[in-house]
């Protein structure tokens, strides 16, 4: 790619508009946006917004499922200069109220789907005096109400664009919260654009590539890994309302897709799903996510789907600050090296860099401005500890390898320490999953009579199948070290997760109740 890199990504979009206004860069659902028709939206709605009162710097909120108009609402506030906070549409109660609230925004963008929720939290952030209501439903009380599609056929003129500066906010998205309420990470203008140069350097994407993602824009994967990228690299963003199993690869296959973006669980449901002759029929060169496939099976994976599986590793604080290439021989066996963009450590309790292949704390840290979120939204205590001594702690185990490849052990919050031996959650659950009526499980320590911790197994049956405890037992005795095999079991409907999907462990630590199991009285 030879074209000068932009500083913003609205300035990028009109070049693109500009060079070729009637090029495709847009399926979604299989409706098709050329560039002039994503931007002309975009330059409209903005209009409307300005009479509605936004301006630049102004925080918005914007709470939808997957629609085209969240893509034009999203260029449409970049239009403008204001801060869009992306709302996680499976917000309820007060965790809805709390991103309303603090987030310190006058204005919510929200789906008619939505509008019953937000009705009820809204007395609990009472900044927010107007909501533009989409697609219809009940308009919350005590509000000033506005109507998107009247906005979106606004034929105000927008103020000229004034170019923000690189470090200017552009987004506060909110991070689950298991231990707290969320904390907001301020994004920065640049950070879609850095965000794409990594990608497009590491992955060798082009305009010819069509990158496709059932992942909810409200997340960080599908609006800069997916959308950016594609804006960025003047490819074609293939999005879709929803992730199904069962229309996954005739989605892919129909909007001519050649990269593929998923989260962990997606890969891991896809590879139970049963072998047909169409597994291979598509162009998909690469698919990023391949956490939730357990390493023996992702050869596996690579030969069913006729693709290759990249890993890496990235946060909403930090973007993706390593991975690998589709070429690498390594590529789906760690989580990737480090990209140039960052430099990333593993450290002690005392911020100390510790020797090749010992366990510790991943921290990261920018070499170039822009690539990572520029603290937390009205909380400066909680930047500041994010960033001690001046790295960014991730939160995460891992070692950093002789080879470079960092290889992730687990959350310090959720590793499990027993009879002093420190034990990943994460591979008591790959190889407890593994039992064939587990169909989701977690790891999880809980205080131990003896000192330290002791294993406790949550687990989720498959459909029309039922657990036995004792058979269960005994599959960990022959696939787990004796120090990782459980104390405890609970058998569970369903598992607490957060508004991210990722499970909500803090529930799950107690040892009393008639569900839990002390696995010592059984076989």
């Amino acid at each position: 790619m030879t074209r000068s890199w932009h500083t913003d990504l609205w300035s990028l979009c009109v070049a693109r508009t500009q060079e070729h206004p009637d090029r495709v860069v847009l399926d979604f659902d299989g409706g098709l946006w050329t560039w002039v028709e994503l931007m002309d939206a975009a330059e409209r709605l903005a209009g409307g917004l300005v009479a509605a009162g936004v301006g630049a710097g102004d925080v918005v909120c914007h709470m939808s499922p997957n629609h085209p108009e969240a893509v034009v609402t999203m260029l449409a506030l970049l239009r403008l200069g204001a801060v869009e906070c992306p709302v996680n549409a499976g917000l309820r109660g007060q965790q809805l109220a709390h991103v309303l609230d603090h987030s310190g925004a006058g204005m919510l963008i929200v789906d008619g789907s939505l509008s019953d929720r937000v009705d009820e939290q809204l007395p609990s952030a009472p900044r927010v005096q107007t909501v533009v209501l989409r697609g219809g439903g009940q308009p919350p009380a005590g509000v000033s109400v506005l109507d998107y599609e009247e906005l979106r056929r606004s034929d105000l003129e927008p103020p000229p664009f004034r170019p923000p500066a690189p470090g200017d906010p552009m987004n506060i998205i909110y991070t689950s919260g298991t231990t707290g309420p969320a904390k907001g990470a301020v994004l920065p203008q640049a950070f879609p654009i850095e965000q794409a140069r990594i990608k497009i350097e590491q992955w060798g994407l082009t305009p010819d590539d069509v990158m496709f993602s059932a992942l909810p824009l409200y997340h960080v994967n599908a609006r800069f890994s997916t959308l950016g990228t594609a804006l960025v690299v003047d490819g074609r963003a293939a999005l879709v309302s929803r992730f199904s199993a069962s229309t996954f690869w005739d989605q892919v296959r129909a909007a001519g897709a050649t990269e593929v973006g998923v989260v962990g669980a997606v890969s891991s449901i896809l590879l139970r799903q049963e072998p047909g002759p169409a597994d291979r029929d598509h162009n998909v060169r690469m698919m990023h996510g391949a956490a939730g496939i357990p390493m023996d099976r992702r050869a596996d994976f690579e030969e069913r789907f006729g693709l290759r599986l990249v890993t890496g590793f990235a946060m909403t604080e930090t973007g993706h600050f390593a991975t690998t290439s589709p070429d690498d021989p390594m590529r789906y066996r760690a989580s990737g090296r480090p990209v140039p963009q960052y430099e990333v450590a593993v450290v002690d309790a005392n911020d100390n860099e510790v020797p090749p292949g010992t366990v510790g704390e991943l921290v990261a840290r920018p070499r170039v401005p822009g690539v990572m979120m520029t603290g937390y939204h009205r909380q400066p205590e909680a930047t500041e500890a994010a960033f001690r001594n001046s790295w960014f702690h991730t939160g995460d185990l891992a070692t950093i390898e002789d080879d470079g490849y960092i290889r992730w052990v687990d959350r310090v919050a959720d590793a499990i320490r027993r009879r002093g031996e420190m034990i990943s959650s994460t591979e008591v659950e790959q190889a407890v999953c593994a039992f064939e009526a587990v169909a989701e499980c977690a790891a999880v320590g809980v205080p131990s009579d003896l000192g330290e911790e002791e294993v406790k197994l949550v687990v989720i049956a498959e459909p029309g199948r039922i657990i036995d405890p004792d058979a269960l037992k005994r599959h960990c005795e022959v696939t787990l070290p004796d120090f990782c095999r459980p104390r405890y079991l609970e058998i569970l409907e369903e598992l607490p997760k957060t508004a991210t999907h990722k499970v909500n462990k803090h529930q799950l630590r107690h040892t009393e109740g008639p569900t839990v199991l002390d696995l010592a009285g059984f076989g």
